[in-house]
């Protein structure tokens, strides 16, 4: 039985407020749940030049946490999802879009080295990356083509910057975002 107490939703108003949040969401991804959120974002950049490649980066960033995250959760439908969290953010200078979810520990040196690679090629050496992988055999656990990661890095305005947390034995908590800068 769940206890009746109260939430410090003061808190959690304080530091969105404090981190520039126009959306965040957590708990377990259902392609609905990503329709809604990116209805959201849509209104909420609807004046902003680059909004397709942050539409875009949302939607990628969002399709990895629900097709890779190691925490599942099932729905009414007996369909098996993934559970992390989203936010967008914006400031003076740009957008930030961020994604976290749990990933198994064996998979962070796989991870590392991709973002790293990605992340040291110049947007003509991403743009040959992404062909090439295209036409790849696909990797037995990967969902789509493999071209996620990299197709972030081809539309962000920067670096993608990610982070390890570890969680226990078996798994870690792993953040990535992107960052795209206003146009003025």
């Amino acid at each position: 039985m769940m206890d009746n107490k109260l939430l410090n939703l003061f808190k959690s108003y304080k530091e969105a407020d404090e981190y520039d949040l126009l959306v965040s969401f957590k708990g377990r991804l259902s392609q609905e749940v990503l329709t809604e959120l990116g209805s959201l974002i849509r209104t909420s950049l609807s004046a902003e030049v680059k909004i397709k490649k942050i539409f875009a980066v949302f939607i990628e960033l969002a399709q990895n946490m629900l097709h890779y995250s190691s925490e599942r959760r099932t729905n009414e439908e007996m369909k098996e999802a993934g559970v992390g969290i989203l936010a967008v953010r914006e400031n003076s200078i740009g957008y930030q879009i961020a994604s976290g979810n749990l990933v198994q520990n064996e998979k962070l040196d796989f991870l590392s080295e991709r973002i790293q690679r990605i992340n040291s090629m110049n947007k003509d050496e991403l743009k040959s990356f992404y062909q090439q992988q295209l036409r790849a055999e696909r990797p037995d656990d990967s969902k789509g083509s493999g071209v996620g990661l990299i197709d972030i890095a081809r539309k962000s305005d920067g670096p993608l910057v990610f982070h390890f947390d570890t969680v226990d034995d078996n798994n870690s908590f792993f953040t990535i975002s992107a960052f795209f800068t206003k146009e003025n």
